[in-house]
């Protein structure tokens, strides 16, 4: 039974190798500072934005074997709030917002996780940055410092 499962899960593993080197590829970002939608694209590799987009939408997310920094402390939230679809596997997104701002996950976790340490008030009129999409045996961090020192390449 164990060689079975460890074949299954090894097949697997090999199956998103390939599709994540196809997709490196064929896809690519649409994302940029003043970029109001964004369609941001991580794969074996690192990924930094700093947002300036006045309003900012949301968009979407795809990092596979690689990671995401979106830093939205510049960005001016479009009054309907920012709606974010990600897809993780094996990867990871840290959300950066400006404080007082609130983060609301409603993605699938599979052998994954999610934590929010941002620092928000209790009023209803925050701006909110709503999260959906699919993350596999990937992490997502919502804070409100930047894992990346000021002056780092942005992309």
């Amino acid at each position: 039974m164990f060689k079975f499962v460890f074949r299954l899960f090894s097949a697997f593993i090999l199956l998103a190798l390939g599709a994540a080197a196809a997709a490196k590829f064929l896809l690519e970002s649409n994302a940029g500072p003043t970029t109001e939608e964004i369609d941001l694209v991580s794969i074996f590799d690192g990924r930094n934005l700093r947002s300036e987009a006045s309003p900012f939408y949301g968009g979407k997310v795809l990092a596979m074997f690689g990671g995401v920094v979106l830093d939205l402390r510049d960005a001016t939230p479009a009054p309907t709030g920012i709606y974010l679809d990600m897809t993780v596997c094996m990867g990871g997104v840290n959300l950066v917002v400006p404080e007082g701002w609130r983060v609301k996950c409603d993605a699938s976790m599979i052998m994954a996780g999610w934590s929010d340490v941002t620092r928000t008030t209790a009023a209803d009129d925050v701006p909110t940055v709503f999260i959906t999409g699919t993350f596999f045996m990937a992490g997502l961090q919502a804070t409100n410092e930047s894992p990346v020192p000021a002056g780092a390449a942005t992309s």
